[in-house]
Formats: structure tokens, C-alpha cells, sequence
């Protein structure tokens, strides 16, 4: 009894072993413990890289034009359109009746093309037209003028043509002041025709009439351009 007793009182005293195993088992799953450490410096480490990195947005000015007319990743809006040489003047005495190469027309699709055109005109005293096909990158309206700031169909880089359109038609007829307030939203693309000249370092459009144009407008003028 006593071999028994003696054998109970050491499995008694064995449970301080025990529990200290116990602590060892807690201490290793704690997340606070140091074998859980190493990990937590090392996300903190991480997140601090990544916070000390340069953040990149994808949004830039050209994307935020694209969006306005939901054709940001549309197959026409990435190939941009490279037309056929403009034609030769007629002569001055075209058998034509009524045909005359004092004015002519000249169709752009990309701001570069009619800022060249426009150029070419100062050098000589004929009268040039332009049908411009472009984006409103910026517009507003008063009661006499609306002012726009167009860029390139297929960017937002410069160069930018200024134009003024001096009708004011849109406080009497709706039609007018349905079309010039559709030209007031950014990214909008449009068909111009009007006449430059230069002041200064810009360029500037006087606005003969415009509208709201879409890719089915402007491919399919393409098609008349470059058959």
C-alpha cells in the first residue's frame, strides 16, 4: 500500500511537468510567440516596400477620353487612321462649271493633319477649309460664343486647336441647344468645319458649324477619303 501510495504521490507530482509542457505547446501556437515572430517582421518589412514604391494609376487623360464615348479598348479608337494624300488643285481654268481652285476643302482625321494644312495656307493667299474630325477636350458655352479646345481622336497629347463658334442659336431653337450641350462633355468626338489661322504659338478655329459625330461617321467618311 505504502509502493502504491508512494507510486500515486509521483504521478501526482508529475502534472507541474506537464503543465510546463502545456506552456510550451501554448507558447508555440500564440501567434505573439517569437517562433510566430520572424513572419510578422517580415510582413511589416513587405508592406513598408510596397507602401514605398511609386503607385502608377492606369487612369490618364487619354483613357479618361476614350471612356467618355465607351470605346477606351474598341478596335477603332487603337488604330489610329492614316489617309490618302490630299488631291492636287484643279487648274485655274477648270472645264468644270462653278469648280475653282482658289478654295478647297480639306478632310483631317488627327489634329496634327489640319494644324499641317493650316500652315501650308499662310504660305499662300488661296482660301482653305477645314472638316476636322476630333475630341472635345474642353469646352463651355456663354450666351453668343462656345468655346472649344480639341485634341486627337486617338490621344489626349498635344497639340490642342482652339476654335470659336459664334452662333447662337441654342437659346431659340432646341435642336441647336440639344447638339451644343452634347459638345459640352469632355471626350466627346466631333466634325467640324471652319477655317484657322494663327495667333501667337496656337492655333485657332473659326467654327463654321459642328455636331457630335461617331466611329460610323468617321469610317465611314475614311471609306469616301481613302477609296
Amino acid at each position: 500500500m505504502i509502493d502504491v501510495g508512494s507510486a500515486g504521490f509521483n504521478t501526482t507530482s508529475s502534472p507541474l511537468k506537464l503543465e510546463s509542457n502545456q506552456n510550451v505547446l501554448i507558447d508555440d501556437e500564440c501567434p505573439g510567440s517569437s517562433a510566430m515572430a520572424p513572419s510578422i517582421v517580415d510582413e511589416k518589412i513587405g508592406s513598408t516596400k510596397c507602401a514605398s514604391e511609386k503607385f502608377t494609376s492606369p487612369v490618364t487623360l487619354t483613357t479618361r477620353l476614350l471612356a467618355a464615348t465607351g470605346d477606351w479598348d474598341s478596335a477603332e479608337a487603337q488604330k489610329p487612321i492614316v489617309r490618302t494624300p490630299f488631291p492636287e488643285t484643279v487648274r485655274d481654268r477648270s472645264p468644270i462649271i462653278g469648280l475653282s481652285s482658289s478654295t478647297s476643302l480639306r478632310t483631317c482625321f488627327r489634329i496634327g493633319e489640319a494644324v499641317n494644312q493650316a500652315h501650308q495656307t499662310t504660305k499662300c493667299d488661296k482660301e482653305v477649309f477645314l472638316e476636322l474630325y476630333a475630341r472635345i477636350l474642353h469646352s463651355e458655352r456663354t450666351r453668343s460664343q462656345q468655346q472649344f479646345t480639341l485634341c486627337d481622336m486617338f490621344h489626349g497629347k498635344p497639340p490642342y486647336i482652339k476654335a470659336t463658334y459664334s452662333a447662337n442659336l441654342w437659346e431659340s431653337v432646341q435642336l441647336f441647344n440639344y447638339d451644343s450641350t452634347r459638345l459640352l462633355q469632355q471626350g466627346r468626338i466631333c466634325r467640324c468645319m471652319g477655317k484657322m489661322r494663327r495667333e501667337g504659338k496656337e492655333w485657332i478655329m473659326t467654327v463654321l458649324n459642328i455636331w457630335e459625330a461617331t466611329w460610323d461617321d468617321v469610317r465611314w467618311v475614311e471609306g469616301i477619303v481613302n477609296s
